[in-house]
């Protein structure tokens, strides 16, 4: 009988803020498409050569400090490069993570 062990599917990320180690088991659905929304704010404005207006900002470092665990003070501290930069990595990883298992495994050619 076929079995699935999500546990062994979907392996925490461990993530270092300010010298603090964090791990990131999951994403909640809901928190997950704030983050992409803040997330594509703060990058086109950054890419413009604009600093993100204040509630952006604001909601990223709230969104961070949920997905870590973390105080909100210790993502505050944060520069902007350093806290957009932590939120699109995580994105990346989590897109990353479901792009490679949903790829299809090859059969091996008899």
């Amino acid at each position: 009988m076929p079995k699935i062990n999500i546990d062994e599917l979907v392996e925490p990320i461990e993530v270092t803020v300010g010298g603090k180690e964090y791990v990131v088991e999951d994403v909640p659905s809901e928190l997950m498409t704030r983050m992409g929304k803040i997330g594509t704010a703060a990058k086109e404005a950054i890419d413009a050569g604009e600093t993100p207006k204040g509630d952006e900002d604001k909601e990223l470092c709230g969104i961070l400090s949920e997905i870590l665990g973390a105080q909100m003070a210790d993502i505050e501290v944060l520069g902007l490069r350093k806290r957009t930069m932590l939120l699109i990595r995580i994105m990346d990883t989590l897109r990353e993570e479901l792009e490679a298992k949903n790829v299809p495994k090859v059969a091996a050619a008899k």
